[in-house]
């Protein structure tokens, strides 16, 4: 700022008011400052700024995500970013790709940055890092994946009733032979969207065959790829229930490449783009993951305005959105 002031003749304070907009510059002297602030390239710290008005925050929030590709996530990220501009504060983001130690050298590397708060999609059941950081104040909520140890404010959805539902859905459309495709068990929400699928099952009195359970860390190309071996089989199922949004988008293929779609029964547990195109269109148990985001960023900015709250559990409901996959009848 005194650069600019030095190059547009003014004083340090007439830079000051017309770089923070608080007016009371003769026209002439504004732009004479814009132009230098243009010369010089000059970007304001803002940083820096709140800092100097006696602050210690800086304006960042860190989000720790599993995968960015994904499209749950980056939906997510979204609702974070919509409300964290309403609050004039600037999201960085890293993907752990599911490691325990990625998450840890995320963490470390914002909390460095200054960071007021994090959300944190969990790549375990441990908190590393995090717990380090919640003792030490660092406002923190834990996002869709819930670790052992809740020492903070946490939102996702109700994985293990969506399960339920989604099969018992299938159950009430006629189905008994129902085949479970999921992401690896010990993923928190896999684990719990397996246990909703043997709960609807033990409840409707179905025996529960293992090899109508298929779990497994993959991409869609490969899960499409195992997906048709299987109907392919001689004891194809008349139901397919697909736990996790890149499994949908396999099966679905399957599905189409044996021209099933029509014969055999499916549902998903998370939207996917263009379920709603395809026909039929795919019924799913959705989680809007953009209400998601911005749930979680409304809770870590009250935490970072000193909310002294107890900490809240927020579950989302299950629901279905039927599009006819779901609701084609049995075929034996």
């Amino acid at each position: 700022m005194r650069n600019v002031a030095e190059q547009a003749g003014v004083s340090f304070k007439t830079v000051s008011r017309v770089i923070n907009d608080e007016g009371g510059v003769k026209v002439d002297l504004v732009v004479r400052v814009r132009q230098a602030v243009d010369l010089l390239g000059y970007r304001r710290d803002d940083r820096a700024r709140r800092l100097r008005q006696g602050g210690s925050r800086t304006g960042t929030i860190g989000f720790v995500l599993v995968d960015v590709a994904n499209p749950f996530f980056s939906a997510i990220l979204r609702g974070i970013e919509e409300v964290a501009r309403s609050e004039d504060y600037l999201v960085f983001a890293g993907s752990s790709d599911g490691l325990e130690d990625r998450q840890n050298q995320l963490v470390e590397a914002f909390v460095a940055r200054r960071v007021d708060g994090l959300i944190v999609v969990c790549s375990g059941p441990g908190l590393g890092s995090l717990g380090h950081e919640v003792d030490r104040g660092t406002p923190v909520v834990f996002l869709d994946l819930e670790p052992d140890r809740l020492v903070s404010d946490l939102v996702r959805s109700d994985h293990r009733g969506g399960a339920a539902l989604a099969t018992r859905h299938l159950q009430q459309h006629g189905h008994r032979d129902i085949v479970f495709f999921g992401d690896d068990a010990a993923v928190f929400s896999a684990g719990l969207r397996l246990d909703g699928y043997r709960d609807a099952m033990n409840e409707a009195r179905l025996e529960i065959d293992e090899t109508r359970v298929v779990h497994g860390r993959h991409t869609s190309a490969v899960w499409r790829e195992m997906i048709t071996e299987y109907l392919a089989g001689t004891d194809p199922p008349t139901a397919l229930f697909t736990a996790q949004n890149f499994i949908s988008i396999g099966a679905a293929q399957a599905l189409h490449d044996l021209e099933l779609h029509r014969t055999i029964a499916h549902i998903g547990f998370d939207d996917i783009e263009l379920a709603d195109v395809v026909r039929p269109g795919i019924s799913v148990v959705p989680q809007h993951p953009l209400e998601l985001g911005r749930r979680a960023a409304e809770l870590l900015f009250a935490r970072v305005a000193g909310s002294t709250a107890p900490l809240i559990r927020d579950i989302h409901p299950a629901s279905i959105i039927e599009r006819g996959s779901g609701e084609i009848p049995p075929y034996r």
